[in-house]
């Protein structure tokens, strides 16, 4: 028979084997869902469409699909204010903050804002754009209201997994001069990751970044775009999805590690040059990485979402020839790249 004495000292010394060894008790040992998008712009026809069919038009068809992960990521290719004074751009884009909610309603929980568009219409546009995000429940990344902030990186916890978020555009000095102590985007170079990415492993437990990158309607994946997005998996990365081409990339699987070079498009107009599709892009992950993933391919028609057939691609389906293995460490791999935080 244990006594009561005995069966608290177990507990008390499991626990502090816990606290030695780095480990975290969580409130489920289940996978978390997370699913990734690509540009969601909201402004121009799409803010059309709105008017005459309600704000949850470009969303309509996939909201469930969205809502069912316990996070959502998407890149949001318009700032969202009322601002009037654009930068003097062909392509300047904006749709109202009151679409927040709408994001939000439709089950995103994270938003990039490290592109090319973010500050078509200057800091305050940026600035407003961070504002409604925020009351609405969405974590912005990419952008901050300080440079450092934009770099910082955000992490998100659910049932016990902390999540974190890396956002980064290859379209430097587009539409102002960067001023580190005001609202800035993070641009993307090897110094920045290098610099930005390993204090964010350090607080937690996944790390996804999000690349804005490449050339529109190309599916080819660049050399520099191949080597960063392995650098950033080097540098701790578990997931890595790119953006702004507007058209299915590649899926890769790199050291365990998950590379979506292109999720493409979820919401645009039919002014989206060189193509108009995407992915949703659906992960479970773990301390142990992604283990599991599946890609939906969409398309945009009548600036809205929906899917296409056929087909899925799955984890069976990934380049790399450890797919359907779940996250296995490539051989040369350095050690586990997630300690715990005390």
């Amino acid at each position: 028979m244990i006594r009561p004495a005995q069966a608290l000292a177990a507990v008390v010394l499991a626990a502090l084997m816990a606290v030695v060894l780095g480990l975290r008790a969580t409130d489920s040992e289940e996978p978390v869902t997370l699913t990734c998008v690509g540009d969601i712009m909201l402004g121009r026809d799409v803010a059309r469409a709105c008017e005459q069919h309600g704000p949850a038009w470009p969303l309509a068809e996939v909201a469930a699909e969205l809502a069912r992960a316990d996070l959502t990521l998407g890149n949001l290719e318009c700032p969202l204010t009322d601002v009037r004074t654009r930068m003097p751009r062909v392509n300047s884009l904006r749709a109202s903050p009151d679409m927040a909610r709408v994001l939000a309603q439709a089950g995103f929980d994270v938003l990039g804002l490290a592109n090319n568009h973010a500050a078509d219409y200057g800091r305050p546009g940026l600035t407003e754009t961070l504002s409604a995000l925020e009351e609405a429940g969405i974590t912005p990344i990419g952008a901050g209201r300080t440079l450092q902030k934009a770099k910082a990186g955000r992490v998100v916890t659910v049932r016990g997994l902390r999540v974190g978020f890396a956002g980064f555009s290859n379209f430097p000095y587009v539409n102002f001069v960067h001023d580190p102590p005001r609202a800035g985007i993070s641009m993307l170079s090897e110094e920045a990751l290098r610099e930005c990415l390993p204090p964010l492993v350090q607080r937690c437990d996944v790390l996804v970044v999000s690349f804005h990158w490449g050339k529109e309607g190309s599916r080819a994946v660049s050399d520099f775009e191949r080597r960063t997005a392995h650098l950033a998996v080097d540098l701790g990365a578990d997931l890595v999805v790119g953006h702004h081409a507007h058209v299915r990339g590649e899926i890769e699987r790199y050291r365990g590690a998950l590379i979506c070079y292109c999720l493409g498009n979820l919401v645009f107009d039919q002014h989206s040059w060189g193509g108009n599709e995407g992915y949703i892009l659906h992960c479970e992950v773990s301390r142990s990485g992604v283990e599991s993933f599946e890609a939906l391919p969409v398309e945009v028609v009548d600036c809205r979402a929906r899917y296409t057939l056929p087909g899925v691609v799955s984890s069976l389906e990934s380049r790399d020839p450890l797919r359907g293995q779940g996250p296995q460490p490539h051989p040369a791999a350095p050690a586990p790249h997630h300690p715990a935080t005390p």
